[in-house]
């Protein structure tokens, strides 16, 4: 080695002489390979990292914290789709001197349905809604100028480019864009402007700094994280910043000498990982104090194109000998970079010599390059120490309900021809998948798939149910026999006629039947039914609903017995249940979802499913061809590991718990998230906490691998820096877990109490730390709390949640399924809609940005009805259901440009499959948002299109106004005794921050 190389400046450490490095063999490759996750570049040795000064200064962008030098960033897979704004740093809101909201000025624009004559306005006449729906009048210091009578030069100008459609019919003059500020849109925040594909610069080590482990000065763990945004929002008397719904959170930069390589992407992505709390407390006495939850929201295995996971390849898996935590960013070297420190626990473990070595081209290799040393996310391809058997293959079994009622619902053939469709999503690349098919009514049906002809073998022993003889020719290769599986799906529509179908529905015979088939690889059953299993195992009896007693019987309380002991048995030998339920009315999914509720599945309940309705039947093609394109985890584990002091309490989502704080999986689906609630049992002496899920599955290509989740957060004795560096999504996720689990033991009522309850309890700890006496008086937080009072006071208007006993059971327990379960990114949709004004779009809303490719959304309205005018169009959707809103003065021009009719005596309200396609802009427009709102989903869950008419359809308007959580509404009929001093579902929001004002400190 050339002596040169060595010179390390004035620093006295010792140079890594055993450490022979020469160039990297992977340095020609021109762009990152997604089987190897990363490029490897020459790296000379760097000088000793300068002493640390934290800086005075607002921190700048997340990307932008680690000074590297003239020397490129290296590229990350991690393809981020928004860059963050100069405005935010690490995850706050960089506010100015007030924290008044500037009201949006895309509100300033009229709109392009409105005319110009005052004789031919449509006249704004009392409220359309029925008393006790409108909300409670309350002042607002933001003046609406939507609709101001006074009007500046530009906004003449303005109306005066608008396009002006004629009250008759007749050819409407094409569209002129109205000139807008650079805030009248959402516009997506553009994307980071490095190229990701330039060479990197190396990533250097830092041996023998600190280490993180070792007790110091807890503030310097805040000021190497940079933790800022310290604005506070006085919530009464304004509107909720809804804005802040759509702002990208990241976790908080780690400092460059606290790292191994001064990797900028140490930290694990926000879309796997996020922590309620991004500055940890010293003390469990100051978590107390401050009311605040701590927990990490888990998404490891999420679909997103734009994040690909670094795969290690070598097989080479370090870890602690004495914690297991796997080897990460935040470890040490030390001994001449013979020895990594591990950051959980400070027992020094012998590094790998395979790290120093490519063992494929046989030549030296650059450690400082391996990308578990560089990212905070990566996945290693396990050795077979952790295979207890061969990578099973994806196999699914098909269960139908064949019933008399199922039968004469015509539900059979598009089930099937929703199977049929989507054969070919399967995950299928290796030839591997296999696939077996059975029916239920009075007795069980296996289907022979193999020889010339589909074969039918039935099995009418229920109570102990066995397989055929035939028993190897039940589950097939779906390549192989791909015609046959055509040719019987089919048929099966016509298989059934109500002559013959008895009443009868022996679910849980088949079940078994089909744990069974699975029991010698593992895999997933897939469930259709239509009516409740009444003989054999795991019989339902119909529960009646009893309006009297919602708040206080237990929610979505299931039947015992049969199920809870079918998941525990399908758990030990990696079989998963999904469900597809359409009974009516009463099809008990509090009970049938046990077996997907702890096998890692997912239920789709259609409450109101009808044949002769094309849209039922394209939600549900949809749905099925999602679920299963899935590529899904196979035989799953996954365990959180947390540094000394802190430990794992609770566990929440889909899954099995095995021993206390591992989670069995069976099957890992790509859109679902995870819960786990962190406490502190010791006080925490070190200025960085870390924090380690790993999860060993395997791939449905028959890998072995091991994803790893890293994030490290500092730690303080200063309850302010814990207000301003929290994420009150992953806060009102955490307390929507605990309200269900608490509804779900006892009462629905002590679910909703500690709803309120602990938003109270935060406010007022707010107050008290922080904000002082004049905090308590006008109800401010912080920033980043200001929308979580928005976020619970719709969990409690909820249908999980909400006190109205007219709710169905089942959709009770359809919405607990769906608050358990969501990924983040839907979650959030789905507790706070998206609302929308269609006839008033800016010129950006409904195009494709040219620099990002993404599709700009318009500007979220507030959920309340004073933004509905009576002459306008608007969206509302929440991920489920979308409503195309339109006034009762909605003018001719506008419903022909929309929905192809001469006016709105034309329209009637109900579902739709599609908006039609015109020529038109609004119509171009509108149908791009909602394909983009479709397709940009990360669930496997297909959102339904009405049309609402404001003056029609009772029915369909009342439930487009329920997505308008700011609002009023009847609270309906409640249990007898409830006290009526306690919060109500009925509450405007302004109601409710006065109940929260008047509770707080109580």
């Amino acid at each position: 080695m050339d002596p040169s190389m060595m010179q390390r400046g004035p620093s006295p450490r010792p140079p890594l002489m055993p450490m022979q490095r020469g160039p990297s063999p992977f340095h020609h490759q021109p762009s990152l390979s997604p089987p190897t996750g990363i490029q490897r570049v020459p790296s000379p040795m760097r000088p000793p990292p300068a002493p640390f000064m934290p800086s005075t200064s607002p921190a700048p962008p997340f990307q932008q914290q680690i000074q590297r030098g003239p020397s490129p960033r290296p590229p990350t897979p991690f393809q981020q789709p928004h860059q963050q704004s100069p405005a935010f740093a690490g995850h706050h809101l960089q506010r100015g001197p007030s924290p008044m909201p500037v009201q949006p000025q895309a509100n300033v624009v009229s709109s392009t349905y409105q005319q110009d004559h005052p004789a031919l306005m449509p006249q704004r006449g009392p409220s359309p809604f029925p008393q006790g729906v409108t909300p409670a009048q309350q002042p607002s210091p933001q003046p609406n100028h939507q609709h101001s009578p006074s009007m500046t030069p530009a906004s003449v100008a303005q109306r005066k480019a608008r396009r002006h459609y004629p009250q008759a019919g007749g050819a409407a003059p094409p569209m002129i864009p109205v000139p807008t500020s650079s805030s009248a849109t959402h516009t997506p925040v553009a994307p980071d402007s490095t190229n990701w594909n330039q060479p990197p610069g190396p990533p250097q080590p830092a041996i023998n700094t600190p280490l993180p482990h070792q007790p110091h000065d807890l503030n310097n763990g805040m000021a190497n994280m940079q933790i800022s945004g310290r604005d506070e929002v006085p919530l009464v008397g304004q509107l909720p910043l809804i804005d802040d719904i759509d702002q990208t959170y990241s976790p908080p930069p780690v400092a460059a000498h606290l790292t191994a390589t001064s990797s900028p992407h140490a930290q694990c992505p926000a879309q796997f990982q996020r922590c309620t709390l991004n500055a940890i407390p010293a003390t469990n006495a100051l978590l107390k104090r401050s009311n605040l939850p701590l927990a990490l929201i888990l998404e490891p295995y999420l679909a997103d194109e734009k994040a690909t996971v670094p795969v290690i390849e070598d097989t080479i898996v370090s870890r602690c000998t004495r914690c297991k935590t796997y080897i990460n960013p935040f470890v040490q070297f030390t001994q001449g970079a013979f020895k990594w420190q591990c950051n959980m626990c400070g027992l020094e473990n012998d590094a790998p010599s395979g790290f120093d070595w490519d063992v494929v081209n046989q030549q030296q290799a650059d450690r400082w390059q391996r990308a578990e040393l560089n990212y905070g996310c990566v996945d290693f391809v396990a050795s077979a120490e952790y295979m207890l058997r061969p990578p099973q293959p994806p196999v699914y079994v098909f269960v139908l309900d064949t019933s008399l009622q199922a039968v004469q619902s015509g539900i059979i053939g598009p089930a099937a021809e929703a199977i049929l469709n989507a054969l070919d999503q399967i995950p299928n690349e290796d030839g591997r998948t296999k696939v077996a098919f059975l029916t239920a009514d009075s007795a069980v049906a296996f289907y022979k798939l193999t020889g010339g002809e589909p074969e039918i073998l039935v099995v009418g022993e229920l109570e102990d149910i066995y397989l055929p003889r035939a028993a190897s020719d039940l589950v097939v290769n779906l390549t192989e026999c791909r015609p046959l599986l055509q040719d019987m799906l089919s048929r099966m529509k016509d298989m059934f006629t109500p002559h013959t179908a008895p009443a009868k529905n022996c679910l849980g015979s088949a079940l078994q039947a089909a744990r069974k088939l699975l029991a010698p690889t593992g895999g997933k059953i897939v469930c259709f039914q239509m009516s409740l299993p009444n003989i054999g195992e795991g019989q339902v009896k119909p529960t009646p609903n009893d309006n009297k007693s919602v708040v206080d019987a237990p929610l979505a309380s299931p039947s015992p017995g049969f199920y809870k002991t079918f998941a525990s048995e399908c758990t030990k030998i990696q079989v998963c249940a999904d469900m597809f339920l359409f009974a009516a009315p009463y099809a008990d999914v509090a009970t049938l979802n046990v077996v997907p509720r702890f096998t890692g599945g997912q239920t789709h309940y259609y409450p109101n499913f009808a044949v002769s309705q094309q849209a039922d039947i394209q939600q549900l093609q949809q749905e099925v061809s999602r679920l299963l394109a899935e590529k899904i985890g196979l035989e799953a584990v996954m365990r959180t590991r947390c540094s000394p002091g802190l430990v794992c309490r609770a566990f929440h989502g889909n899954f099995t718990t095995r021993t206390p704080d591992v989670m069995a999986l069976p099957n890992v689906p790509r859109d679902q998230s995870y819960c786990v609630e962190i406490g502190i049992e010791e006080d925490l002496t070190t200025s960085m906490v870390y924090f380690q899920t790993a999860l060993l599955y395997t791939t449905c290509f028959g890998e072995r691998r091991i994803r790893v989740l890293n994030v490290s957060l500092p730690v303080t004795k200063n309850l302010a820096d814990v207000f301003h560096a929290v994420d009150q999504v992953a806060i009102a996720r955490t307390l929507c877990h605990q309200a269900i689990d608490k509804a779900a033991t006892n009462k629905l009522k002590d679910g909703r109490e500690l709803l309120w309850k602990s938003t109270a309890e935060i406010c007022h700890g707010y107050s008290k730390e922080v904000g002082g006496s004049a905090g308590a008086s006008q109800l401010t937080v912080s920033r980043s709390l200001s929308l979580l009072p928005l976020l619970v006071l719709s969990l409690l208007k909820s249908d999980t949640f909400n006190e109205n006993a007219t709710i169905p059971v089942d959709v009770r327990s359809q919405s607990t399924i769906l608050l358990r379960t969501l990924p983040l990114s839907s979650w959030i949709d789905y507790v706070c809609p998206r609302f929308y004004a269609l006839h008033a779009l800016s010129p950006q809303a409904g195009t494709v940005d040219p620099q990002t490719n993404e599709l700009i959304l318009p500007s979220r309205l507030n959920l309340t009805s004073e933004k509905l005018e009576p002459h306008g169009c608007y969206l509302i959707e929440n991920g489920q259901r979308m409503y195309i809103w339109l006034g009762k003065a909605a003018v001719p021009p506008l419903c022909m440009d929309l929905l192809d009719v001469p006016d709105l005596n034309h329209v009637k309200s109900g579902k739709v499959v599609a908006l039609p396609s015109l020529a038109s802009d609004i119509s171009q427009r509108t149908n791009a948002v909602i394909k983009y709102l479709r397709s940009h989903r990360q669930d496997a869950y297909y959102p339904t299109v009405f049309i609402a008419r404001e003056d029609e359809d009772p029915v369909v308007r009342a439930g487009a106004l329920s997505f308008l959580i700011e609002d009023r509404h009847p609270a309906g009929p409640t249990a007898a005794g409830a006290n009526q001093h306690d919060m109500n579902s009925g509450m405007s929001y302004f109601q409710w921050l006065g109940f929260l004002r008047s509770k707080a400190g109580k």
